[in-house]
């Protein structure tokens, strides 16, 4: 199956130029493969989430997987340290999972408490089924 972004896609949202034939190309090419079976895990059977949606959830994946590879939280060389704030590897966050399923349609009230308003006439009023009937 194709993959639900390009890498004219990634190249456009991670501002970045990757010369054909290029091992860093290939390298995000199959990012973009692996992300699209990580979200088609996610995506129900029958629901088709926005296209745009698509893209944006599996540039974001691989340009995380790209800018973490290694997936550190932290690293040191001499003096220097650097804390990363995203964890490395292809993966969905609980936002992204969610905007790949379909949309929650019902109504938020349905379970909450209600109070129907009776109407009373003023008294009684005959049946008008019962009009010309003598009772024995």
């Amino acid at each position: 199956m194709a993959a639900f972004a390009t890498v004219a896609q990634y190249e456009a949202r991670a501002a970045v130029t990757l010369p054909e034939g290029s091992a860093r190309r290939s390298q995000v090419e199959a990012y973009l493969d692996d992300a699209s079976a990580l979200m088609r895990r996610k995506i129900p059977t029958g629901y088709t989430p926005e296209a745009d949606t698509l893209v944006a959830i599996c540039v974001a994946v691989v340009r995380r997987a790209v800018a973490n590879g290694g997936g550190y939280r932290q690293r040191t060389i001499g003096q220097y340290s650097e804390t990363l704030s995203e964890d490395g590897g292809l993966y969905l966050t609980d936002d992204e999972i969610a905007d790949l399923q379909p949309p929650d349609t019902t109504d938020p009230d349905a379970d909450a408490a209600y109070t129907i308003g009776l109407l009373d006439g003023g008294g009684w009023s005959p049946d008008p089924a019962c009009y010309g009937r003598r009772l024995l």
